[in-house]
């Protein structure tokens, strides 16, 4: 089959924010996932135990369903997708049986637009835009335990039309590149201000064996504050001691 004709790359006259090396990245990376059939798409970081915290609904959890729906750390391939993103999240999302179902990871997700062949609001909010198959398609981190990357795709065509066969070396690549300028930026675990950047601060230097009273006057607070935030820390990430605290921000590459 030869490249399909998606010119409708859901690109509108609005002025892109991203930075001209984003902009250069995005180039590269749009053009062989268009040929596939796709108009758009945007990227983001997703914890690992995104699907089970959503469903978990758990107020108390780093992760609550607030905070999965944000619109932080999302690489948009156009200003029309991130505004659709945003739309996405905040007006539908929150009743929307895809959403859970996209959080799971182990395989890629076929959205369902239509339910008993009445209207959703998802159905109304992606047809607005021309776009009649939504792909959620999750990627594994080469080099993290704790989280992946996810594409969720656009397109005018079927589902049964487009060339699949192909797409997941294209995703790849792609989340590739993105995670070479844009680790720190897709980390879902450095978005949604999870953490006080006191308290991190004061993390990195327990992690290089500085005792409290000497993290506190370089960040120039009282040793019971500096107890305050790295209790806060383990509370928040249920680490049982000072080096199982640290051992987790590794992990999550947080410091």
């Amino acid at each position: 089959m030869g490249q399909m004709n998606n010119s409708a790359w859901l690109i509108d006259e609005s002025k892109s924010d991203l930075t001209p090396l984003a902009e250069e990245i995005l180039n590269s990376i749009k053009s062989p996932i268009a040929d596939l059939g796709f108009g758009g798409f945007w990227f983001q970081g997703i914890a690992n135990s995104a699907y089970q915290d959503y469903l978990g609904n758990n107020r108390k959890s780093l992760l609550t369903r607030k905070v999965l729906r944000s619109s932080g750390g999302v690489f948009s391939s156009s200003p029309t997708v991130k505004q659709l993103h945003q739309q996405y999240v905040t007006r539908v999302a929150p009743t929307d049986i895809n959403f859970a179902a996209a959080l799971r990871l182990d395989s890629p997700y076929h959205y369902v637009l239509c339910e008993d062949g009445q209207p959703t609001k998802v159905q109304k909010l992606f047809n607005s835009h021309g776009i009649n198959t939504v792909l959620s398609w999750p990627l594994k981190h080469f080099a993290s335990d704790t989280w992946s990357g996810r594409f969720t795709l656009l397109s005018k065509y079927p589902y049964e039309e487009l060339r699949l066969t192909e797409l997941e070396q294209t995703l790849k690549q792609a989340q590739l590149t993105i995670f070479e300028h844009f680790h720190n930026e897709i980390n879902p675990y450095r978005q949604y201000n999870l953490f006080n950047q006191t308290a991190i601060r004061a993390l990195r230097m327990a992690a290089i064996g500085l005792h409290n009273r000497e993290i506190s006057e370089q960040l120039d607070i009282t040793v019971r504050g500096v107890e305050y935030h790295l209790e806060s820390l383990r509370n928040k990430l249920s680490a049982s001691n000072r080096t199982n605290l640290v051992h987790i921000a590794h992990q999550l590459e947080i410091i």
